[in-house]
C-alpha cells in the first residue's frame, strides 16, 4: 500500500460491507461506509444467524464455508469478545436416519467436525424434544448470533479504526470517469473514492448497471420469526424435518421459514408456533412476537459474486446469500485483493464476469 491512503467507498452496512470497512480501515485505507438505512438494518438484520457449514456445500463454496466458523471466533477474539455469539452447536436430522449418516459422512471426509449423535445423547442435550430422532448430526462448532446488532457492533468498531459512515443516506449512482469508477452519488453529496465496492444486497445490479455484465441477482425471500419464550427450550440449533429454530437470548425463541410468491407471513408463523408446539414440550406460553420478510440478494447460480468488475475500473462487487456465514471470511480475503492487489485462487471462480463466459 503506497503513503497515500486509498480511497475506498463502500455501499452497504449489511454483515459484509461492515466487516470489510473494518479490515480496510484497520490497515489504514481512508474508508466511507455508506447505507441508506443503519448498520444491519436491511436484508442482514432479518437473517436467523445460524453459523454453519455442514449445508450448502456445492464446489467452490466449500473451502470458503469450512472457513467461516473459525473466522468468526477470530473476529470475535479481535473485537476483544464485543460479539456475543452462542457457540452452542447444531443438531440435523430428517425422517430418514440415513440422511443424518450420510450428511455425517460427507463431511467428516471434508475435514469438518461433524459427528453422528444417537437417541440418548440427543435427549440428554435437548430434553425438551418430544419425538428424538433415533440419529441426528451434530455440529458441535456452529452457533448463533443475532446478525443485525452484531453488524451494528462491526460498523462501530470499523468508525474506531478511522472509517467514515454515512448512515441514513442512499447510494444513488456511480460516477465514472476515463473508463473507471471515481465515487458514488448520493443522497447527501458526492463521495469520492480510488475504489467502489458494492455490498448492496440486491440494490446491487441497478447500481453496477451498463458498467460491465448484468449482474445476475434476485431477490430470494426467507421468512425470519421470533417467539416470546418464558424460559429456554432449546440448547442448540435444532434443525428437524418440522421446524428450523434456536434460542434468540432471553425470553426469545427464533425459526426461520422459506417464504415464496403469495405467502402470507402471519399464517406461516401460526403453522410455526403449532409446529414448535408439537415438537416441544413447555411450550404452550410461547406466543408470536414477530414474522419479517429478508429479501436475500440470491445469484442465478447460487454462488457469490466477488471481485472486481470487467470492462470498468475501480469497482469490486460483493454479493452472495449466506452472507451472515460469509463475512469475516470474504472480508479478509477481499481486503487482500482491495489493498495488496493480490487476486486469491479460492475467489476465482466467484468473479463477476462469469456469467458473460
Amino acid at each position: 500500500m503506497s503513503a497515500k491512503k486509498p480511497r475506498i467507498a463502500i455501499v452497504g452496512a449489511g454483515v459484509v460491507g461492515s466487516t470489510l470497512a473494518w479490515h480496510l480501515a484497520r490497515r489504514g485505507a481512508a474508508v466511507t461506509l455508506i447505507d441508506a438505512g443503519r448498520p444491519g438494518g436491511g436484508c442482514t438484520g432479518r437473517a436467523f444467524g445460524w453459523l454453519n457449514v455442514a449445508h450448502g456445500q456445492p464446489e467452490p463454496l466449500r473451502a470458503l464455508r469450512h472457513l467461516a466458523t473459525h473466522e468468526w471466533r477470530r473476529l470475535q477474539r479481535e473485537l476483544g469478545e464485543r460479539l456475543e455469539i452462542d457457540w452452542c452447536g447444531a443438531l440435523t436430522w430428517t425422517a430418514d436416519p440415513a440422511d443424518a449418516e450420510r450428511l455425517v459422512r460427507d463431511h467428516a471426509a471434508a475435514g469438518y467436525d461433524v459427528r453422528l449423535m444417537e437417541r440418548d445423547e440427543i435427549a440428554l442435550r435437548e430434553p425438551n424434544l418430544i419425538a428424538v430422532p433415533e440419529v441426528a448430526a451434530f455440529s458441535p462448532l456452529e452457533g448463533g448470533i443475532d446478525a443485525g446488532a452484531m453488524t451494528a457492533v462491526i460498523a462501530e468498531a470499523a468508525c474506531e479504526a478511522g472509517a467514515t459512515a454515512r448512515f441514513d443516506c442512499a447510494a444513488e449512482g456511480l460516477k465514472t470517469a476515463g473508463g473507471r469508477v471515481t465515487g458514488v452519488r448520493t443522497a447527501q453529496g458526492m463521495v469520492d473514492a480510488d475504489t467502489v465496492v458494492l455490498a448492496a444486497g440486491t440494490a446491487t445490479p441497478a447500481l453496477a448497471a451498463g458498467l460491465g455484465p448484468v449482474l445476475p441477482i434476485e431477490a430470494s425471500p426467507a421468512l425470519l420469526l421470533r417467539f416470546h419464550a418464558p424460559r429456554r427450550l432449546v440448547h442448540t440449533i435444532l434443525n428437524g424435518p418440522a421446524v428450523e429454530m434456536r434460542d434468540g437470548g432471553p425470553g426469545e425463541l427464533r425459526a426461520a421459514e422459506d417464504f415464496g410468491p403469495g405467502a402470507d407471513a402471519d399464517a406461516i408463523a401460526r403453522e410455526t408456533l403449532a409446529a414448535i408446539g408439537r415438537t416441544l414440550r413447555g411450550a404452550e406460553d410461547v406466543t408470536v412476537a414477530s414474522a419479517q420478510v429478508g429479501e436475500r440478494p440470491m445469484p442465478a447460480d447460487g454462488l457469490p459474486i466477488i471481485g472486481f468488475m470487467p470492462q470498468v475500473e475501480g469497482l469490486y462487487i460483493a454479493a452472495m446469500h449466506a452472507a451472515v456465514i460469509l463475512a469475516p471470511t470474504v472480508a479478509r480475503l477481499m481486503t487482500a485483493e482491495i489493498l495488496d492487489d493480490i487476486p486469491v485462487a479460492m475467489l476465482e471462480d466467484l468473479r463477476p464476469g462469469r456469467a458473460a463466459d
